[in-house]
């Protein structure tokens, strides 16, 4: 199987927010195989549902195609980065 990224929005809705952080690590050690080539990103989210999607680089060959993957990384890194700043700002307060 080629390398692809898999992409897991966990939804924490109703979990304590000083115990997100060990959920997320015990579920990412739960979800993610060691035989599989790949990225695994996990994001919490203050949803109630949990949503996959999965990129695979290997399809994308097509100028919009390559567009569009470019857009989904960037908004995949800008609520990366707020969720982790969320996590932080309740962590010092």
């Amino acid at each position: 199987m080629e390398n692809f990224i898999l992409v897991i929005y966990v939804g924490v809705q109703g979990i304590r927010e000083e115990d997100i952080e060990g959920f997320i690590n015990k579920l990412s050690k739960r979800i993610v195989p060691t035989s599989i080539e790949g990225e695994f990103i996990i994001i919490p989210t203050q949803s109630p549902n949990t949503i996959i999607k999965c990129i695979n680089p290997k399809y994308i060959t097509d100028t919009e195609l390559i567009k569009e993957h470019t857009e989904m990384m960037k908004k995949l890194n800008i609520e990366l980065q707020y969720q982790l700043n969320q996590l932080k700002e309740e962590n010092n307060e």
